[in-house]
């Protein structure tokens, strides 16, 4: 378990789909009022008359993706007004069927959000493997590539700059680069770059279903504080 932010807003350190108008903006929620919202490390899409994004996706294809993969942030910080905002709520909730249009601010007081970080897997450590996934984390990984017909690329587990701690976790389906570590599954490798590997070593990654902890969680024994979000670590 990590230590977790004094602050009164549950919506703190979560990643959260916002919706204004056509777009769709996925990040941490860092400060919330009645004004405004801002929130850091966020990846926006927007659907133009055709009803698709420059990528040739909808917004619900980018949201689906966003909530299996997580995103790629394109913008350092974003400050909307709430008066804007049609739709505000946590990635897993919407992943999950449940969105509701809960933009309001939340209570004076409203209790700090703490969410424990463990893996619920089974989690057969092999020391000789630098990072470990749970049988639920291979199995989901092994769907997701015959899913999204990823043959021939492995899963790349990494760590970048950002997010509320510090560093933020990557997952992604990626081709082996110059480098790389590889850490051999059954029907699939994983890849760490030697950078992320510093960080990563006896990480073990899992996978939990469910409307509280649905998606990719790492059990980071490296990490000296985590944030509510889950995807952000110091050391």
């Amino acid at each position: 378990m990590g230590t977790f932010h004094d602050t009164k807003d549950p919506l703190h350190g979560i990643t959260v789909v916002a919706q204004a108008g056509r777009a769709v903006y996925v990040g941490r929620c860092h400060e919330r009022d009645a004004q405004k919202i801002m929130l850091v490390g966020v990846d926006i899409h927007e659907e133009d008359d055709t009803g698709k994004g420059p990528d040739g996706r909808t917004n619900q294809e980018f949201l689906d993706r966003a909530a299996k993969f997580g995103i790629w942030s394109t913008h350092e910080k974003v400050v909307l007004n709430t008066e804007d905002i049609t739709q505000l709520v946590p990635l897993n909730d919407y992943f999950a069927g449940a969105p509701g249009p809960s933009v309001a601010p939340p209570p004076a007081q409203a209790p700090a959000a703490k969410v424990a970080l463990e893996a619920s897997g089974t989690a057969p450590t092999d020391p000789e493997k630098p990072v470990n996934l749970t049988d639920e984390a291979c199995a989901e990984v092994r769907r997701l590539m015959a899913e999204e017909e990823q043959a021939g690329k492995g899963l790349r587990l990494g760590v970048s700059g950002g997010g509320c701690s510090g560093l933020v976790y990557k997952v992604e389906f990626d081709n082996l680069a110059e480098g790389d570590l590889v850490v051999p599954y059954e029907g699939f490798n994983v890849f760490l770059d030697r950078k992320s590997t510093i960080y990563l070593r006896g990480v073990t990654l899992d996978y939990q279903k469910g409307l509280s902890g649905r998606g990719f969680q790492f059990q980071n024994p490296n990490a000296s504080n985590t944030c509510g979000c889950g995807e952000s670590f110091s050391v």
